[in-house]
């Protein structure tokens, strides 16, 4: 056998080769030829505590060559139990694809996604908590109708908030079902023809209370479901007559308070609302055949705690007439006693309202369809004209006076 080189030749030798990643040689002849070492691809053998280096450069995939052990030093394992290079190594191993095709560096995991550009529709955003493909990650991923993103859920919504919400029909939020409603309570509803909230819907109002947010209108018309300023039965709002301090009343068609005071008005006075009407009173629509008169007060037949009559006929004069269930401007429902031949509005006129016209009467300038409920009549031994009433009897002529069944028509004597 060849007596082997120096050791210090060896390990000089060694460690410039390894230094240079470039293949061994012979040593003269002292020395078999080794291995060739590939540059940059093999990663270093083990190193020897204080002798010799360990295994050769091994080439990625294959083992370092073996050298022998010297001075005191252990040596260097076999190259068999080298690691393999790690130059040429793909990141996770080169393993990731299907669901998971990209390789998160940090961790060398494989995932869904980095950024968005690793996801495409339906979800075309990256969570990148999670490494996975969503519909959403922030609003920029959403577009109407569903402009919103549930930043939980990942999924793009109608609304999370009210500022999400553009139909000015429906600017309210409701979180809970992500959707944009006309309202979440009767505050949102501003119309005074829809002021109640009703799952999400502004209504027509029910009762008072849901008037309370309507500014000015915080009465209930129930009727027409509306809030509005008053009604005939609630009329606080309206005030009170600084002279008499009495309230005042309100126009119970119209819905505004007036200037009219509360039970100021007696039999055939013109009303805008039963309170206006004395106690014991309506206020009815009157017509007269085909013609409407207009609103006044009629007594309430029986209602004799309060001063109406118990018969018309007997004891209602000029209200000689009775008319059962009529229902009143504000829903009351009485019979009521009323004129029998005439109309409130020549029972008002008459003897009181002038009807001259030049040398004569007029009868045009009296009631709503003279001659019928009116007439314009001389005034007994004096050049005046005056308004005078339809009559039957003198029952239908106001107290004192008699119906002057001589006239053609008939009519209440002036005198």
């Amino acid at each position: 056998m060849r007596n082997a080189a120096p050791l210090s030749v060896l390990l000089a030798t060694f460690g410039a080769l390894a230094a240079s990643n470039c293949g061994f040689h012979h040593l003269a002849d002292d020395c078999e030829f080794l291995r060739t070492c590939v540059a940059g691809a093999g990663g270093d053998g083990g190193g020897g505590a204080s002798g010799a280096h360990g295994g050769g450069i091994g080439t990625a995939g294959h083992a370092g060559g073996d050298v022998t052990a010297g001075g005191s030093g252990q040596g260097g394992g076999s190259g068999a139990s080298g690691a393999a290079g790690s130059a040429g190594e793909a990141p996770c191993g080169g393993d990731c694809g299907g669901s998971t095709p990209v390789c998160e560096a940090s961790s060398n995991t494989c995932v869904e996604c980095i950024d968005k550009s690793d996801c495409s529709t339906p979800k075309p955003a990256c969570d990148t908590a999670t490494n996975t493909c969503v519909e959403c990650a922030d609003k920029t991923d959403c577009k109407a109708p569903t402009p919103a993103c549930d930043t939980a859920a990942h999924g793009c919504v109608e609304c999370i908030a009210s500022t999400d919400c553009t139909d000015s029909t429906k600017p309210v939020c409701d979180s809970k079902g992500q959707v944009c409603v006309a309202c979440l309570a009767d505050a949102d509803c501003k119309d005074p023809a829809a002021a109640r909230c009703d799952a999400g819907i502004c209504k027509p109002c029910a009762d008072k209370s849901q008037c309370a947010h309507v500014t000015g209108k915080a009465v209930c018309d129930i009727t027409a479901g509306q809030c509005v300023q008053c009604t005939g039965s609630d009329y606080a709002a309206c005030g009170k007559d600084p002279g008499t301090q009495t309230p005042l009343v309100c126009d119970s068609l119209a819905h505004i308070c007036s200037a009219n005071m509360k039970g100021t008005g007696g039999p055939c006075a013109t009303c805008i609302s039963d309170a206006q009407c004395k106690p014991g009173q309506i206020c009815v629509l009157d017509t007269f055949g085909s013609k409407t008169v207009g609103y006044f007060c009629h007594w309430k037949r029986g209602d004799t705690a309060n001063g109406a009559p118990d018969d018309c006929f007997a004891t209602g004069r000029p209200y000689a007439a009775a008319l059962p269930s009529v229902t009143s401007i504000d829903g009351q429902t009485s019979d009521i006693c009323t004129l029998a031949v005439s109309t409130c509005v020549a029972n008002n006129q008459y003897r009181s309202k002038d009807c001259k016209s030049g040398a004569v009467g007029d009868d045009s300038l009296c009631g709503v369809d003279p001659p019928n409920d009116a007439k314009c009549a001389q005034v007994p031994l004096s050049t005046s004209f005056a308004c005078t009433m339809r009559c039957g009897i003198d029952k239908d002529c106001p107290d004192a006076f008699a119906c002057d069944t001589n006239a053609t028509p008939k009519v209440c004597k002036l005198n």
